[in-house]
């Protein structure tokens, strides 16, 4: 499969349409509605660059703002990127706004930037074992896990 071959087929996610709930009840439906997984071949992680998924993630973002800013609803959404380093997925969520937290029940480290998460994911195909980030966790100490997450708020315009 080639880098454009890839690209392709995960365009149908840019375009899938997308749950927002009407009320906070309503948050184990968004997580399952609207979370999508990305794998990535070696071969393919050997073609592809930061800027090729910055621009699909960029894309999906747009496309999710547009679909809030058609919805009947009047709250905005939360979308949240993240490095699933156990199943070794780039993955991405959408949850109401009013939720004031994450779905995680581990320490969350939010960065400034998505090419972070798409760097580690990236990353994690280049060896052939899979590495987890430690330094996050030297200077905690209860040594729990810390997830790195990208956030954004995407509000009805």
């Amino acid at each position: 499969m080639s880098k454009e071959q890839y690209f392709k087929d995960l365009e149908e996610i840019i375009h899938d349409v997308i749950y927002i709930g009407s009320s906070d009840s309503e948050l184990q439906k968004e997580i399952e509605t609207n979370m999508w997984c990305i794998s990535i071949s070696e071969e393919i992680s050997n073609e592809v660059n930061l800027s090729d998924f910055s621009a699909f993630i960029m894309n999906v973002i747009a496309n999710r703002q547009n679909q809030i800013n058609h919805s009947n609803k009047q709250s905005g959404l939360i979308f949240y990127l993240w490095f699933d380093f156990m199943a070794s997925q780039l993955r991405f969520n959408l949850i109401s706004d009013s939720n004031k937290e994450l779905p995680f029940r581990c320490k969350i480290q939010n960065v400034s930037e998505p090419d972070e998460i798409i760097d580690l994911f990236l990353k994690s195909n280049v060896y052939d074992e899979i590495t987890q980030d430690t330094d996050t966790n030297e200077n905690d100490t209860d040594n729990e896990y810390v997830l790195k997450v990208y956030t954004q708020y995407l509000d009805k315009q």
